[in-house]
């Protein structure tokens, strides 16, 4: 028998709406005093000292009638009266759990403090989540409609490319929301297969792992309170989220999931909320500094620059180059961070010509950041990695257009003899939905372009492989056959639109 340490824990405990302090051996709910017995005191400090172990009624026997001889139905009376009190069972709550044939759990999720009650609700019942930024450059329209999505909406799934800032909105939104007095927040990130997802998620919400069912155990403990459960990166183990969201969604009411990933779970009632990229200075002509630092990206750009050690305000004569640099880097929050912090030690013009190099591929960031988030090439590592051989073939292949391009033009460049017209149509479906190809606005036939971080990335993989000359062979064929239409029309197949604005193509 293990023995449960007699002397109280100094400190405080959360669980639910409650405190409890067992060196002053006080309970309070919202503001105000629980009232329990001293032995259902006792049995209740022993369980939530222990939370999500069985504890057998000798265990808490000897904590609550130490020295005394009583009978074990003392333990299940006074359980009972404690259950009562505290509300469990009340609206599908439950705090304390009967293990049949062994003994009692506290199977609510506990937080502990040593320095006292927190201010608000919303930490106290907020589990997991990351600390709250001091601000986010460019979002605050986006947590509002994300806000009132997730008030609309029982599943929303925030959609966009590597390192646009997905985890970041959804902790934004969740520290401001006053909705749920329960949140828990899993990165999904580190986990190597989706069989793994429901015991990540288990242990993040205190489902003891002695439920032999551990699906219905999360399904239960999510069915009380109102909740929000943030599931993040979510697109490498899409399938076996879709299979937990679901069962969640159909038992109870008063659940709510949102989720991060780089392409939507396509699940019945899932609301899609797409994230784009920060806003970058169009090339419209000249550009003062202070014109430019209106757009959130050159505003990012100029602070993480500062943080790396530039520390020249951004002048008239450097305004059009960072514009440029922001522009070509498709307004990436990671991708402006990690660029930006180099200027201190290359220059701001060595930077921009450095653009296309495989160095600012590996440029790092912070430490602390996940392995996935610490260089723009282990961010397109991450999303590379869950496209078929034959997107990557194909992705691979369309770096060699500079700016937009027409699908014909994607199928004559990219097809062959291994990858058919279908295979072509597939692939662009599958890169659109992992967020590394854009349909453009406008009218008139539909035109792609991949993100300029992309197009870098699939070029050295091109360069890297035994079919380089050959399809940049195929493009500049294609190019020759369509001079006659530029001379014609004006048009021009295929505008760099770095240097400016893409005109429609074929």
């Amino acid at each position: 028998m293990t023995m449960i340490e007699k002397k109280p824990v100094a400190g405080v405990f959360f669980f639910g709406p409650y405190r409890l302090n067992a060196v002053e051996r006080t309970l309070v709910r919202e503001g105000s005093k629980v009232i329990l017995g001293s032995r259902a005191f006792d049995l209740l400090v022993a369980l939530v000292q222990r939370q999500g172990a069985v504890l057998s009624r000798r265990e808490l026997m000897e904590f609550a009638w130490s020295g005394l001889s009583v009978e074990d139905s003392n333990v299940r009376v006074q359980i009972a009266r404690l259950r009562r009190e505290i509300g469990c069972g009340d609206n599908g709550i439950r705090y304390i759990a009967s293990v049949s044939g062994r003994g009692y759990s506290f199977v609510a999720p506990v937080e502990w403090s040593e320095e006292g009650p927190p201010q608000s609700v919303r930490v106290e019942g907020s589990y997991g989540l990351p600390p709250l930024l001091k601000r986010a450059l460019g979002r605050e329209d986006n947590v509002v409609e994300l806000s009132q999505a997730l008030r609309e909406r029982r599943f929303v799934t925030v959609v966009g490319a590597g390192g646009v800032g997905k985890t970041t909105l959804v902790t934004l939104v969740a520290h401001r929301l006053p909705d749920f007095p329960r949140i828990y927040f899993v990165d999904l990130g580190t986990l190597e297969a989706g069989a793994l997802i429901n015991d990540a998620v288990a242990s993040a919400i205190g489902v003891p792992s002695t439920d032999e069912d551990t699906q219905a155990g999360i399904t239960d403990r999510l069915s009380g309170a109102p909740t929000l459960m943030i599931l993040d990166n979510c697109e490498h183990v899409i399938d076996a989220v879709a299979e937990l969201v679901q069962p969640a969604l159909r038992a109870s009411s008063n659940v709510h999931f949102l989720l991060t990933s780089r392409e939507a779970l396509r699940l019945p009632g899932e609301a899609v909320y797409l994230l784009r990229p920060l806003g970058a200075p169009p090339h419209t002509g000249r550009l003062t500094a202070k014109q430019a630092l209106f757009w959130p990206a050159v505003e990012l750009f100029m602070e993480r620059a500062a943080d790396g050690g530039h520390h020249q305000p951004l002048g008239d004569e450097q305004a059009a180059t960072v514009a440029a640099i922001c522009r070509r880097l498709d307004g990436n929050p990671l991708a402006i961070e990690l660029v930006a912090s180099r200027v201190g030690a290359y220059g701001l013009d060595r930077v921009a010509e450095l653009l296309d190099d495989r160095l600012s591929l590996c440029w790092r960031g912070s430490r602390n950041a996940v392995p996935r988030h610490q260089t723009v090439e282990a961010m397109l590592d991450w999303s590379y990695a869950l496209l078929s051989e034959k997107s990557q073939k194909v992705l691979h292949r369309l770096s060699v257009f500079s700016g937009e391009f027409s699908l014909d033009a994607a199928a004559a460049v990219a097809g062959g003899d291994d990858i058919g017209p279908s295979d072509i149509s597939g692939a662009i479906v599958d890169l659109v939905d992992k967020s590394l190809l854009a349909f453009q606005g406008g009218t008139g036939p539909a035109r792609l372009k991949l993100l300029g971080i992309t197009r870098t990335y699939a070029a050295l993989k091109l360069a890297e492989s035994d079919e380089n000359t050959r399809i940049r062979g195929k493009h500049a064929l294609l190019r020759m056959q369509n001079f006659p239409q530029r001379a014609f029309s004006g048009k021009v197949p295929f505008a760099d639109t770095r240097h400016r604005p893409a005109q429609p193509l074929f």
